[in-house]
């Protein structure tokens, strides 16, 4: 049986508005609780990822355990306009929600970093008090690559349409001249575009000091981690970084267009966070 969340939605104060969060809460509270904070992904994956979200926000209650989500400045049901958006500022999105969950009442903080979230949860986490672990969920490592993966979306709808999909020189050219790029919905900001481009997990992990836990999701027990994502832990292994690297079978729930879960992923998190056997 799956144990009861109490939802508990507030709008809490962020640097440029207010932003929505939504608090999962255990019935049972105590002075050491701990409250998992989700940094998210990026645009239409943000959405995607969200009932897993769910899934485990249900399972870490029956454990004592919170889920805090914050959407970031111009992201869902906060303030702000996805245009208006920047990098840092969802950076310090992040920060705000770690205080928000110290202002509940909470000990103890993980941040989980889904994807491109796991940029922001690194970035984040020299600043978040009381934070216990980093966990990441198939995280992306350089920003840059994750652009341009966005921008193909772009290409292949204009050339499923006949038209000239453009290439990323011509949309990078755009964004120097001040003006935003579309791309399947969203309208990223020069700034926005110039802040994830940055972003790299090499710029950002010399001084976090917490354990960093890993999952990587492969579709079957055949594949295998990619050799880049191996070459950076242990690359972090090598500079002392607390850093253990997981595997969970299961299907890529932040592409699929269609409700896809992976329930593995749920369960191991929940093992790996509260040391007890989960069985589907």
């Amino acid at each position: 049986m799956t144990p009861s969340c109490r939802l508990e939605p507030a709008y809490i104060a962020g640097g440029r508005g207010k932003l929505f969060s939504l608090h999962c809460a255990p019935e049972a509270r105590n002075d050491r609780a701990e409250c998992v904070i989700v940094a998210p992904s990026f645009a239409e994956e943000m959405n995607r990822c969200r009932y897993m979200q769910t899934m485990l926000a249900q399972q870490l209650v029956g454990h004592g355990i919170a889920l805090l989500s914050v959407d970031p400045f111009g992201t869902g049901d906060s303030q702000g306009e996805f245009v208006e958006a920047d990098w840092q500022q969802w950076i310090r999105d992040i920060i705000t929600a770690a205080d928000y969950a110290g202002q509940l009442g909470y000990r103890s903080v993980t941040l989980l970093g889904i994807r491109l979230g796991a940029l922001l949860a690194a970035a984040a986490a020299p600043e978040v008090k009381n934070l216990q672990r980093l966990v990441f969920w198939q995280p992306v490592s350089n920003g840059k690559i994750a652009l341009n993966q966005f921008l193909r979306i772009k290409i292949a709808a204009a050339i499923g349409r006949d038209e000239d999909g453009g290439t990323t020189a011509q949309f990078e050219e755009q964004l120097n001249r001040g003006n935003s790029i579309q791309v399947a919905g969203y309208d990223v900001s020069p700034a926005l575009f110039r802040g994830v481009q940055a972003a790299h997990f090499d710029q950002y992990l010399s001084p976090v000091t917490a354990p960093i836990s890993w999952f990587t999701v492969l579709a079957s027990e055949e594949r295998s981690t990619p050799r880049a994502d191996l070459k950076t832990i242990e690359q972090w292994r090598s500079e002392g970084k607390q850093i253990e690297h997981l595997t969970s079978i299961g299907p890529a729930f932040w592409q699929a267009h269609e409700r896809t879960l992976a329930p593995n992923l749920v369960n191991e998190t929940i093992s790996h966070l509260t040391g007890a056997p989960q069985h589907e």
